[in-house]
């Protein structure tokens, strides 16, 4: 089925979505001399000051649509792939309306939608709507001349108006001392100057913007920072913090020792763009938004405000990614977004593109540990109400790589290093196999591979059933299968114990998840199904498929042992 055929198939509730970061997924271009099947290993220049090195590409993206399938997720949602100076690494966009010709051309990005298309998976791009680069052609003319038809598209002014600090360091404010002499406002890099979005031309621009790559066929957009795009419109001062995050922040990191009150959530002005992009998707219909609000505090109602029927259909709150490994942490976060969200539709993530890996942050010395960690996750975010996002090499339990300060290019890791490393670490390149290069090129990547690469990766752990990709796999195809785990209502016991974390997911179907973190220990399940005479057990992530069984919970066989960090989901009568 293509993935138009069916717009009353909610996919975006009813599968998982992979995150791709483009230029480190897999290096592949079109060759002449291969009769146009490609050939690896092209060098291209890498858009940094740390010098070259090969990236990856549409076209590789394409080449590997075989391993996303089989992964069995609904849908790729692309990093930037857009034309960038790469300032940010395609987060400093210089054409809403063309590809970066480093990652391959309009046409390969077509050809990529329709095969994606063509096996069932959806498209979204990201929309980072906020501010462009400084090279695009809308800031080149604002920034010419005082009276340029387009000086109001972005945030000018004589004197700097406050005391706002830019999200990457130093101030918000930069004077153009090549023209004008006047200061711009940027929330993030002094290259990244921010949109005006309370001119209607830039509102209008944008969402044609957007119907262009939906027209093309694009399934939705993820939206950078959305909820920075309007400011408050007498750009007042941002009060100081005096809480202990906003102390220690103060001389090293000067952004969070603010409330952020004034530069970002300005909701009413929020709400009304929101209802027009929702607008806009909808005339397509099976098309979303998901939205990333900027909230180094995780505050739930936060980004649930703008979810709803004419706003975002989704939203991110990062709160269980910051969790610390336990039942009690865990249980907290997700009940906290559930309540906060009401009957709103939950996402789910652990590990992205501006975040330590998970397998990094929850992970411990031993392998075997921390791979059965990841395990229980993968379990858990298959299993939650809600829409799990995965980010690649998540599937393999990917760590962050140690990057050496001489090889470091992300902006905040430059500025802050060593007290912040900045983001390389979780965009190296895909561990295809346990070649020189990792099966990413034939030649040195535009970042430093994992050193575990060699017995972390693709081609091995598509050999053994029981790696973490052999889980993933597993729960992924679980939850396709059983529809109470797409649908059914989620119920989390008030009383939980310390060491356990128990959910229950129901619709004609009842199905308890029983997450245990702590040391290996016997649940009675009879208190988890207490009308019903016989339970199945679908899964079990230390055993598999392997430990499928039929228990009755007439007799002493109603219990059933568990390990250390294992999870398992049993099916009763609802």
């Amino acid at each position: 089925m293509s993935a138009g055929a069916d717009a009353s198939y909610c996919w975006w509730k009813h599968g998982v979505v992979y995150q791709i970061y483009p230029r480190s997924f897999f290096s592949l271009i079109r060759g002449d001399d291969e009769g146009g099947k490609g050939v690896l290993g092209i060098d291209r220049p890498c858009a940094t000051s740390g010098g070259g090195g090969r990236i990856g590409t549409l076209l590789g993206i394409r080449a590997k649509l075989d391993y996303i399938d089989a992964l069995g997720v609904a849908a790729i949602w692309l990093s930037p792939v857009q034309p960038s100076p790469n300032a940010d690494f395609g987060y400093d966009q210089s054409n809403y309306c063309d590809v970066d010709p480093t990652l391959g051309s309009k046409r390969d990005f077509k050809d990529l939608v329709t095969e994606c298309h063509e096996r069932g998976i959806r498209v979204i791009l990201d929309g980072v709507f906020n501010h462009t680069s400084d090279q695009h052609a809308w800031f080149a003319e604002s920034r010419r001349s005082k009276t340029s038809l387009k000086r109001d598209w972005y945030v000018w002014r004589k004197e700097i108006p406050n005391n706002w600090k830019a999200n990457f360091g130093g101030g918000a404010w930069t004077r153009d001392s090549k023209f004008t002499g006047e200061y711009y406002l940027h929330s993030f890099l002094p290259t990244q100057p921010d949109l005006n979005w309370r001119n209607p031309e830039v509102v209008a621009a944008v969402l044609e913007s957007m119907k262009y790559w939906l027209d093309i066929g694009v399934d939705g957009y993820r939206l950078d920072v959305f909820n920075c795009y309007f400011k408050d419109e007498k750009l007042r001062s941002n009060p100081r913090r005096w809480d202990p995050l906003g102390l220690a922040g103060a001389a090293l990191f000067p952004f969070i020792s603010q409330h952020h009150i004034h530069d970002r959530d300005q909701v009413g002005d929020m709400l009304r763009v929101l209802k027009q992009m929702r607008c806009l998707i909808d005339k397509k219909p099976g098309r979303m938004l998901v939205g990333e609000t900027l909230d180094e505090t995780f505050l739930y109602k936060n980004a649930a405000q703008y979810c709803g029927r004419d706003k975002l259909n989704l939203a991110f709150n990062f709160r269980l990614l910051h969790a610390s490994w336990g039942a009690t942490s865990f249980r907290k976060a997700i009940l906290q977004w559930t309540r906060a969200l009401g009957k709103g539709w939950p996402t789910w993530v652990v590990s992205n593109h501006d975040m330590r890996r998970h397998a990094s942050r929850w992970g411990v010395r031993s392998r075997k540990t921390t791979d059965d960690r990841m395990k229980l996750v993968a379990l858990l975010l298959m299993t939650l109400r809600g829409t799990p996002f995965l980010y690649y090499g998540e599937e393999l339990g990917m760590r962050d790589a140690s990057i050496p300060k001489c090889k470091i290019v992300d902006p905040p890791g430059v500025r802050y290093w060593p007290f912040y490393k900045g983001r390389d670490g979780c965009r190296t390149p895909m561990q295809w196999d346990g070649s020189t290069y990792g099966g990413f090129s034939n030649g040195n990547p535009w970042m430093v591979l994992n050193k575990d690469a060699a017995v972390r990766n693709v081609k091995r752990q598509s050999e053994d059933n029981d790696s973490v990709l052999g889980t993933y796999r597993d729960v992924i195809a679980l939850r396709k299968r059983h529809k109470v785990l797409q649908m059914g209502s989620m119920d989390i016991p008030e009383e939980n114990k310390k060491s356990l974390l128990v959910f229950y997911r129901k619709s004609k179907q009842r199905v308890a998840i029983i997450l245990n973190f702590g040391r290996r220990r016997s649940v009675d399940l009879r208190s988890h199904f207490c009308d019903t005479t016989t339970v199945s057990l679908l899964y079990s992530t230390a055993y598999g498929h392997h430990k499928k069984a039929l228990l009755s919970l007439s007799n002493d066989s109603s219990s059933i042992e568990l390990c250390k960090n294992e999870g398992v989901v049993i099916l009763g009568d609802a």
